[in-house]
């Protein structure tokens, strides 16, 4: 891969046709709407590396009465880097997308508290292990009752961090649910 987020932007508004430095600008901020206000710092470096890479071209107009303007356009190696760079991202959003889905149903919590509530949670947490049932509503404020069932064999991560002088903890249980049975078919007379 060798176009970057903000060169591949670089290079789609400009494979809708050629445009001035200042013009790719205004029209990555409409495009971004207001999330992302591109700067002259960041797009034209960018622009110079890309001419340097031959994926685009640059001319300047002399118009009467106007300041003379660079205008940029991509070439075929710009094309051809584009539509690979595409393929490349499309397939790395499928990959970020299929992991949302898959982690879709994940509850968080995180909550200031103390020692004394958090001794509770693992108390809690740990008779549920071991009575092979959690009630997640005993634990964390969650917005229905939801009940899991952990199955052995379990796995079990534990790690310890120090993070810009803070202290963590994170923990982390998998298992696989264990398939229920097929309902029994209703015999028709």
């Amino acid at each position: 891969m060798k176009v970057g987020a903000v060169s591949l932007w670089l290079l789609l508004v400009l494979s809708e046709r050629p445009m001035y430095g200042y013009e790719v600008i205004r029209e990555l901020e409409k495009r971004f709407s207001g999330y992302w206000k591109p700067k002259t710092g960041t797009i034209y470096p960018a622009i110079q590396k890309l001419e340097q890479n031959g994926l685009v071209t640059s001319h300047i107009d002399f118009p009467d009465e106007l300041p003379d303007r660079k205008h940029y356009a991509l070439t075929d190696k710009g094309h051809e880097e584009l539509s690979q760079s595409m393929i490349y991202w499309t397939k790395m959003s499928e990959v970020l997308e299929n992991y949302r889905e898959v982690h879709e149903s994940i509850a968080r919590h995180k909550a200031q508290t103390d020692g004394k509530e958090i001794s509770k949670t693992l108390a809690e947490l740990g008779s549920g292990f071991k009575d092979g049932r959690i009630d997640l509503s005993k634990l964390f404020p969650v917005e229905k009752n939801v009940t899991i069932r952990p199955t052995d064999p379990l796995k079990f991560k534990f790690l310890y961090a120090k993070e810009n002088q803070k202290l963590e903890i994170h923990m982390e249980v998998e298992w696989l649910p264990k398939e229920s049975p097929p309902a029994a078919k209703a015999e028709s007379s």
